[in-house]
Order: structure tokens, then sequence, then C-alpha cells
């Protein structure tokens, strides 16, 4: 689940440039109400979030599923090889986004994500190590000593 919730926060930190950018000057007022729920957002950032979750759950999946002979770093690497398809997806979702942007944030964009996502096998085996640990009893309350 933190590994979720980390890959989740490093991909908007990637996206942060183009939510950073003032709206473009228009005639109209913006609209009083937001879209309906059902309604998909629309723009090359609108496919981030479903690649980011796609890229997730196979990383979460692929994270309870290493053998207990393999070490964390071993296991982090089969994981990532095991979900280089949503990897791809979401790096193309990423790109197709920074295309958008100005050069100068589209430098910093990129490099904010490769820095993010270079930390994923890291996490990958840090989340094996602890899947891994024995669970930590509760501490029972000392004993009464009688008087």
């Amino acid at each position: 689940m933190s590994l979720r919730f980390a890959l989740s926060a490093a991909l908007l930190i990637a996206a942060a440039p183009a939510l950073a950018q003032p709206p473009a000057a228009s005639s109209t007022p913006p609209a009083p109400s937001s879209p309906p729920p059902s309604a998909a957002p629309a723009g090359p950032g609108a496919a981030i979030q479903p690649a980011a979750m796609a890229y997730s759950q196979c990383l979460s999946t692929g994270v309870s599923g290493v053998a207990a002979t393999a070490t964390p770093e071993a296991g982090a690497t089969s994981v990532m090889n095991g979900c280089a398809t949503q990897r791809t997806a979401l790096d193309q979702a990423v790109e197709a986004l920074l295309a958008t942007l100005p050069a100068d944030q589209q430098a910093a964009g990129r490099a904010q994500y490769q820095s993010q996502i270079g930390a994923v096998p890291t996490q990958l085996a840090d989340a094996i190590r602890q899947s891994r640990a024995p669970a930590t009893p509760a501490t029972p309350a000392p004993a009464a000593t009688p008087h």
C-alpha cells in the first residue's frame, strides 16, 4: 500500500510543472461548477493517472509474489522486468505530457521523473524486506508485582 502511495506521489511531482502553468488567457470566465465525475479529463496529462495506477498495481502484485529464496534486490529486478509493459505505458504518458510544456519545464520535469522512477528499485527492495520481516508483537503491559 505504501509503495502505491509513493509511486503516485512521485508521478504527481513529475506532473507538477504542467499543473503549475497558469491557464491560457481566455475571453470566457471559468465554469462555476466542476465537470461531473463521469467526465474523463482530457489532454496528455489524463493518461498519466491510469498508467501510473496500472504500473503501481503491477509492482504491488509482483512484490507479493517474489520467491522467498530471492534477494530483495533480485526480487525487485524481477518485479520491474515483469512490469515492463506498464512502465513503458507510463513513460509514454509522461513524455506526452512533457512534450506539451516549454523546453525549460520539459527538462526539469523529465529530470524529476527520472529521479523519482529511479528510486523504484530501492522502494521495491525495501517493500520486499518489509514483507519478510517478522511481525512485531504488541508489547504486553508489565506484570503487576504483589506487595
